[in-house]
């Protein structure tokens, strides 16, 4: 099968992938994404095999109602892993900044975490990533998997639809390649620096999260 049609057979027998899928029922499943470019990165696949060919960009406002409830659900998860396996340090806590910040879901949510599509997705089958906006992971391993979650060419959740078809040759030339990488933390601009903002991103990362079973060891 090709890669393009990686997330089918999760949408068709979902039961079978017990490790990678969190939830499933008769109208989305939801699952861990293979590749994460973050700590917690999960797809929402809509189950309904003419909606899955659908491009992402012209979601309705009614398929978006629908499909709310499981954005919602990974949202959640998404707060209640990351803020079980990780908690504060002190030396640079932004955009938290106390622990009652941390461990409040709304706020945590509005202010460290992102859902949306990518304008010209890479596979087939229709998903919504819901993530934390750490950038934290080996997975993330040049340029183009940096600019694609932290440009216009990722379209949040609350900007859908969009009005006209994305061109796609200036979203990959233009944003894709020409844009400057800057840290999600700081701003901090590294031209096409790529092995030393991901050097960066480790650091601003560790300097304000650590593993909390390091802290039972």
């Amino acid at each position: 099968m090709s890669f393009r049609y990686a997330l089918k057979n999760y949408i068709v027998e979902p039961q079978l992938y017990p490790d990678e899928v969190l939830f499933f029922d008769s109208h989305a499943v939801i699952i861990k994404d293979a590749f994460p470019k973050s700590q917690f990165h999960f797809l929402i696949l809509p189950r309904d095999l003419e909606l899955t060919q659908t491009n992402p960009v012209f979601l309705s406002a009614e398929q978006k109602n629908k499909f709310q409830c499981y954005v919602d659900w990974a949202l959640t998860r998404v707060f209640e892993d990351f803020t079980k396996k990780y908690t504060l340090v002190g030396e640079r806590m932004l955009p938290f900044e106390n622990k009652h910040q941390f461990k409040d879901k709304q706020f945590f949510i509005d202010s460290f975490t992102q859902v949306g599509i990518h304008s010209i997705p890479s596979l087939r089958n229709l998903h919504i990533h819901v993530m934390t906006k750490d950038f934290y992971s080996d997975r993330m391993k040049n340029k183009k998997h940096y600019n694609s979650f932290n440009t216009t060419f990722f379209v949040s959740w609350s900007g859908l639809p969009l009005e006209e078809s994305p061109d796609a040759t200036y979203l990959e030339n233009e944003i894709i390649k020409k844009t400057d990488l800057k840290c999600c933390y700081c701003k901090k601009n590294f031209k096409n620096r790529f092995s030393e903002l991901k050097l960066h991103l480790d650091h601003e990362f560790k300097a304000r999260f650590v593993d909390q079973r390091r802290l039972n060891t």
